[in-house]
């Protein structure tokens, strides 16, 4: 029954337009999950959702922390654009080493470094950032109050906390959309049959195991999971980021809806369903 269940499901998904995922745009399928060209591509994209509440030439000659810096592109291009200074933490250790040995083909060991760090308990002192980026970060994060707190302490007083993220009932939220386009398929399916499907999804690509060694490890009760994902929601961002630490703060935050069906967002027990992103600028 279920693998008549997989293969409905995968019918169902040709039906939907296949994403422009980085993952499916490699030359010749020499392919290494990096996201560098598509984050040095959306980069300008992403500050620009900060624009409504932020004027971005803040940005210019600022210390600025960028949290999982990732595939290191977005550091690189803030610093060359509004010529900052950036330091990016991940702890993906080949990420850094070709991060750095990137930096010195480019000259920019002065604006920007890479280093090993734990967003959780850094080793930075008190008020060491004028601004502090998080894109895509806080729902991959356990303890997310704790990631809070840490980047307050980081964080100069006056100055600004970027983020964004898009919350767990995003319609894409199942986080393999890569290979898989189904709307709303977390809402309706649990998350052993979403891994069995995306397995199956993968079945044709040479790069299966590395996409799966990506998406799927095993959660504390050694069972297989997509365990970078912790199903922060509207709500509950919102309850974290109401409390005491924040009391005097100045904060903005703008939802994007999903465009076209976001009157259905007016029905309260629809409305996080229908959020695409999640936009905050905070002032310490």
């Amino acid at each position: 029954m279920k693998q008549k269940l997989l293969d409905l499901a995968l019918y169902i998904n040709k039906l939907f337009p296949e994403k422009d995922h980085p993952f499916n745009n490699s030359k010749n399928w020499v392919f290494d999950l990096n996201y560098t060209d598509f984050e040095y591509k959306n980069t300008q994209k992403l500050l620009d959702m900060y624009w409504q509440f932020f004027d971005l030439w803040e940005l210019t000659w600022k210390k600025i922390l960028d949290i999982w810096c990732g595939w290191w592109w977005k550091s690189i291009y803030i610093a060359e654009k509004y010529n900052c200074f950036v330091t990016g933490i991940d702890l993906n250790l080949n990420f850094l080493n070709e991060a750095n040995g990137f930096l010195s083909k480019k000259w920019l060991q002065n604006q920007v470094n890479f280093k090993s760090e734990s967003a959780l308990d850094t080793s930075f002192e008190d008020n060491s950032f004028d601004i502090v980026i998080m894109s895509d970060v806080i729902e991959h994060i356990p303890n997310t109050e704790n990631l809070f707190e840490e980047v307050y302490r980081l964080l100069r007083s006056w100055w600004y906390i970027l983020f964004d993220f898009a919350p767990y009932y995003h319609y894409f939220w199942h986080h393999i959309w890569d290979t898989i386009r189904i709307p709303w398929l977390h809402v309706i399916t649990s998350e052993s049959f979403r891994i069995d499907l995306y397995k199956k999804s993968l079945e044709s690509k040479p790069d299966k195991d590395k996409r799966l060694d990506l998406r799927i490890w095993q959660n504390s009760s050694w069972k297989e999971s997509f365990v970078y994902l912790n199903g922060i929601t509207r709500k509950k961002f919102k309850t974290i980021i109401s409390k005491e630490i924040w009391r005097y703060s100045e904060s903005k935050i703008t939802y994007f809806m999903l465009k076209k069906l976001d009157f259905l967002s007016k029905v309260p027990i629809l409305r996080e369903l229908f959020i695409k992103h999640i936009v905050w600028v905070m002032k310490k």
